[in-house]
C-alpha cells in the first residue's frame, strides 16, 4: 500500500512526504515581536551585567571574571565553546604556575562550566546562526552572502538553520558546498535531507558523483531524493549508477530513478532498451516507465515487445508507458494490433485508450480500412473504451464486417460509448 500510493502521488508529479520546516522557514507573521535570537542576546547581556557587578561587588578573584568569557563563547560557538574552557583552563594554571589543587580545580571547572553552558543555550534556542538566516524572523529569509558561513552552518545542531543554509547555497550555485551537502543527505531530519538534494539538484554535474553514491544508501529516503536530484541535473554520465538503481527493492525509489532518466533523454535511451530485454523484471520495469516518457520510434518499438514480456507487472507497465508516449506513437500502436500475440493486442488497446482522443481518427481509419481483423477488432474495441462519440460512424458500419469478432467488437464498443456519455463508465476489455 504504501508504494502504491507514492506511485500515484509520482504520476501527478508530488511528493509523497511533506517537509517538516517548510511552512516555519517560508511562513512569517507580521509585525515586530521578539524572536528566539532576540531574547537570548537580552539575557546573556543581562546575565554579563549582573555578574560583572557582582563579582566587583563582592572582591571576587580575578580569575572568576573568566567565566564572562565563558558565557559569550557558550552562547556564540556553542560545542566549540569546549575549547574556549580549554584556553581559560590552561590560562588559569600559567598565572598561577606551580599549579596548586585549588587552581587545577577551578581549570577542570572551566572546561565543564564551558560544555554545560553550550549545551544550555543549545536547549534555550537563541542562534547567532539566526542573524544571518533570520530564522522564525518576520520577513524573507535573507542568505548570509558569505558562503563560508554557509557553509559552516551545515553543521550547525539547529535543524532549521541547516535547513535555510543548504537552500542558500543551492540558490547561490556554490559548488564548493557539494561534499557538505552530499554529507546532509544522511541527516537525521527529512526536512533538512531533502532541501539538501535540491540544492544539489541546482550544483549541476559536480553533484552528480555524490549523489550518485547515494543510490547505494542504506536508507530509501536518501535513495529516492539521490534520484529526483539527479533529475534535476539530468547529466548523461549518471545513466549507469541509475540504470543500476532501476533494481532497487523500493517501487517508489525505482520510479524516481526512472523518471530520472527519463529527463536525461535520449543519451540514456539505448541503456533503457537493453535494459528492457536483459534485466530483472524491476528493471524492466523502470525501463518501460522511463522509455514511455522518452518516446521515440525506437522506444515505442520497444515497448510493443515488452506487452508479451513474462512478468504481468511489466507488461502492464509496458502499456501504461505506451499511452504515456502520446500521439507519436499511435501509428506504431495501431499497427501493433495485427500481432497474434493476444498480450499484444490487449497492451496495446489499453494504451490507445490511455491516449485517447488523438488516437481516435487512426482507429476509425484501422477499422474501415484494415486488412487484418485482429486490427479491426482491436481499433473498435479502443474506440468503446475511449469513449468518443466522433467514432459511432465507423462503428456502425463495422456491424456489417465479414469477420464475426469485428461485428462483436464494434457492438460492445458501441454500447461503451453509449455507457460512457451516460456516464457509467467504459466496457471492461475483452479480446
Amino acid at each position: 500500500m504504501r508504494n502504491s500510493k507514492r506511485l500515484r502521488l509520482q504520476c501527478r508529479g508530488e511528493r509523497p512526504r511533506t517537509n517538516p520546516f517548510i511552512d516555519a522557514a517560508r511562513t512569517h507573521s507580521s509585525g515586530m515581536r521578539f524572536t528566539g535570537p532576540a531574547w537570548g542576546r537580552l539575557a546573556v547581556i543581562a546575565l554579563i551585567i549582573g555578574l560583572s557587578v557582582l563579582f566587583f561587588a563582592t572582591g571576587a578573584a580575578y580569575t572568576d571574571l573568566l567565566y564572562l568569557a565563558l558565557i559569550l563563547a557558550a552562547f556564540w560557538y556553542r560545542g566549540r565553546a569546549v575549547y574556549a574552557g580549554v584556553l581559560v583552563a590552561a590560562l588559569a594554571v600559567a598565572l598561577e604556575y606551580p599549579p596548586g589543587p585549588g587552581t587545577l580545580v577551578r581549570a577542570v571547572f572551566f572546561i565543564a562550566v564551558a560544555y554545560l553552558l553550550s549545551h544550555l543555550f543549545d536547549a534555550a534556542g537563541g542562534r547567532p546562526e539566526a542573524r544571518h538566516l533570520r530564522i522564525g524572523e518576520p520577513g524573507p529569509v535573507v542568505c548570509d552572502p558569505d558562503t563560508r558561513r554557509l557553509i559552516a552552518r551545515l553543521s550547525s545542531r539547529n535543524p532549521e538553520t541547516r535547513y535555510q543554509a543548504a537552500g542558500c547555497l543551492g540558490d547561490a550555485r556554490e559548488t564548493a558546498a557539494v561534499g557538505p551537502l552530499a554529507d546532509l543527505l544522511d541527516d537525521p531530519e527529512s526536512g533538512v535531507r531533502w532541501k539538501a538534494a535540491e540544492a544539489l539538484g541546482k550544483l549541476g554535474s559536480p553533484a552528480v558523483e555524490p549523489l550518485t553514491e547515494s543510490l547505494k544508501n542504506g536508507n530509501v529516503d536518501v535513495r529516492w531524493m539521490a534520484a529526483v536530484a539527479l533529475g534535476d541535473i539530468a547529466d548523461p554520465a549518471a545513466i549507469p549508477a541509475l540504470v543500476a538503481a532501476l533494481n532497487d527493492e523500493d517501487t517508489y525509489v525505482r520510479s524516481r530513478v526512472a523518471l530520472a532518466l527519463a529527463a536525461i533523454g535520449k543519451p540514456a535511451e539505448a541503456a533503457l532498451i537493453a535494459g528492457l530485454s536483459t534485466g530483472n523484471e524491476r528493471v524492466r520495469w523502470g525501463a518501460a516507465l522511463a522509455l514511455g516518457r522518452i518516446g521515440g520510434a525506437e522506444a515505442v518499438e520497444a515497448l510493443i515487445g515488452a506487452l508479451r514480456d513474462p512478468d504481468e507487472d511489466v507488461r502492464r507497465r509496458a502499456a501504461s508507458a505506451l499511452g504515456d508516449a502520446g500521439e507519436a506513437a499511435v501509428p506504431a500502436l495501431v499497427a501493433a494490433l495485427k500481432a497474434d500475440d493476444r498480450d499484444i493486442r490487449q497492451g496495446v488497446t489499453a494504451a490507445l485508450s490511455q491516449i485517447g482522443k488523438p488516437a481516435v481518427s487512426a482507429l476509425a481509419l484501422a477499422l474501415r480500412t484494415g486488412d487484418d481483423p485482429h486490427v479491426r477488432a482491436g481499433a473498435a474495441l479502443a474506440l468503446g473504451r475511449i469513449g468518443d462519440p466522433a467514432a459511432v460512424d465507423a462503428l456502425i458500419e463495422a456491424l456489417g464486417d465479414g469477420d464475426e469478432d469485428v461485428r462483436l467488437a464494434a457492438r460492445e464498443a458501441l454500447g461503451g460509448i453509449r455507457r460512457h456519455n451516460l456516464g457509467e463508465g467504459a466496457p471492461e476489455q475483452h479480446d
